[in-house]
Order: structure tokens, then sequence, then C-alpha cells
């Protein structure tokens, strides 16, 4: 009987560890609970316990940042042109950008990791490239996602050119884009 019980126990512990690492998943379609197609309002309905407010990068985008606790978990674009007005809660999710290093893709590729380690799963890097106006970085492997990009900082550029297959020993993934191809 204390076995059987002792089984059960693990049973639950295994599943209920399952549902919350499923609550952390990235697709092309979706990061967690938060897909593309919903609306803003279904995403707060979806992570209760955290706090969504109007931000915006730095080319004056309007985003909606979502914090859980003190950590920055996302940002979704809506599709909303005014960074000055408040949400609009209805408006339809067009794109995700995961900060958070929980949030991890089926094959373990998270914010955060080395990029050294994520060429073991995706293969080489085929292609670093710099965008004029923000200087933001985004990599491309061997092996792509439909629907998921990289951002990264470290490419080791020959001036002037704005690609390159080399990066910083300690560079990381930045972030994970998701959005409909």
């Amino acid at each position: 009987m204390k076995t059987l019980l002792l089984l059960q126990i693990m049973l639950l512990c295994f599943t209920v560890g399952a549902a919350a690492e499923g609550d952390y998943s990235i697709t092309g379609t979706s990061a967690g609970k938060v897909k593309l197609g919903m609306t803003i309002q279904q995403a707060r309905r979806a992570m209760r316990d955290c706090r969504f407010k109007r931000s915006s990068d730095g080319e004056g985008l309007a985003l909606v940042s979502i914090a859980c606790g003190k950590k920055r978990v996302m940002s979704l674009f809506a599709g909303e042109d005014r960074y000055e007005s408040p949400v609009n809660w209805s408006r339809t999710i067009e794109f995700i950008e995961v900060w958070d290093s929980r949030f991890k893709t089926s094959d373990g590729i998270h914010p955060e990791m080395f990029l050294r380690t994520v060429e073991r799963i995706l293969g080489k890097v085929k292609e670093i490239v710099i965008t004029q106006t923000e200087q933001r970085e985004f990599i491309t492997f061997a092996k792509e996602r439909r629907g998921i990009s990289f951002r990264t900082y470290g490419g080791v550029y020959e001036f002037p050119k704005v690609t390159t297959t080399k990066y910083e020993p300690r560079s990381r993934v930045f972030s994970i884009q998701i959005s409909r191809d």
C-alpha cells in the first residue's frame, strides 16, 4: 500500500511539473499561454498574475509589456500606432518578443543561452545581421524554426559590413521573437 501511495505521489509531482513546463513553451505561434491572434485582453486573462502596461521600443512602436513579479517576461505588438495612447485591449496580437529565460523552445533554446550552445542544437550560424536604425542584431542558424527568430548582441563585424557569422565568445540569445512568416 505504501509503495502504491508513493508511486501516486511521484506521478502527481511529475504531472504538475510537466504542466508548469508547458506554461513556458515557445512555439512558432505562442509563448506559454499567449498566442498570436488572441486579443491583448485574452492574454491578460491567461496571465492573471502578471501586469500588462503600455511600452515602446526605440523606434516609438506601441507595445504592451508583460511583467510577472519584478521580472519582464515579454512584449506584445498588436498593430497599435501611438504609444502615448492607452492599451486597446481588443487588438489582436501580431508579434511576441520573449525576454524571460524560463521560456524555451521544444529543443530547449531560451533567452540568455550562449550562442555556442544554440549552435549545438540548430547548427552553425548562417548570418548575424545588424539593423541600421537601432543596431539590433538578428541571428539565423543552419536549422531554422518557422515563426521564430532570435536576437543577439556581440556580432563581430568588419567595417562597413552589416552581416557576419562571427560573434564574441560570451554572446547569448538576447530575446526570442514569434511572428507569422
